[in-house]
């Protein structure tokens, strides 16, 4: 789809979705597997677990917001303005944006694997950041503000489908900002 077809407010997300696909690539693009499953601490999270974490969420929220977007479809909800989220949608974006204030405690279902081979998780990373702009591009004439669903992970009930792609965003960005930060600690090993 055209880009020009695309309004300004999904065009945005889709730069976003790319521009942090494509910071995560300059920073796992040079690792070999023991560089990427690296973590600097008992308990900390690897570059690996960063990424797959991402993954699992990502499919898990995409998959819910899908659903939503095609009852939307179904029940004629066209698109009326660009994408608003409520305070309370505001308020769980921006904690999650980097640099990270708040710790939270990730639910055993998003829990990454304690190790994982580079080659498994990159090319989901990429496979699921493809999926998330081809929906955005083809969701350009639905209602993003009337097609709900379930938070899948957490304790917020009900949210709009353009606050949980906004949500994918900003959870993107504070890991592949975390994995940087693991590049980055002492000891991390030089190939």
């Amino acid at each position: 789809m055209p880009t020009s077809a695309v309004p300004a407010d999904l065009q945005e997300l889709m730069d976003e979705f790319l521009a942090v696909e494509e910071d995560a690539e300059r920073l796992v693009e040079p690792l070999d597997d023991e560089q990427f499953n690296w973590s600097p601490a008992p308990g900390a999270w690897s570059i690996a677990q960063c990424i797959d974490h991402l993954n699992v969420t990502n499919q898990k929220y995409l998959d819910a917001i899908s659903a939503a977007v095609e009852r939307a479809q179904a029940e004629g909800l066209t698109r009326t303005g660009p994408i608003a989220s409520s305070w309370i949608g505001r308020r769980f974006i921006a904690s999650l944006e980097p640099p990270v204030r708040m710790k939270t405690r990730t639910l055993k279902a998003i829990r990454p694997a304690h190790r994982r081979h580079k080659a498994e998780v990159w090319p989901e990373f990429v496979r699921q950041h493809t999926r998330l702009r081809r929906c955005v591009a083809t969701w350009a004439q639905v209602d993003l503000n009337r097609a709900v669903f379930r938070n899948p992970l957490g304790p917020f009930g009900r949210l709009r489908a353009g606050t949980g792609l906004r949500i994918i965003a900003a959870h993107d960005r504070r890991h592949v900002w975390q994995a940087s930060r693991v590049r980055g600690a002492p000891g991390f090993p030089r190939s």
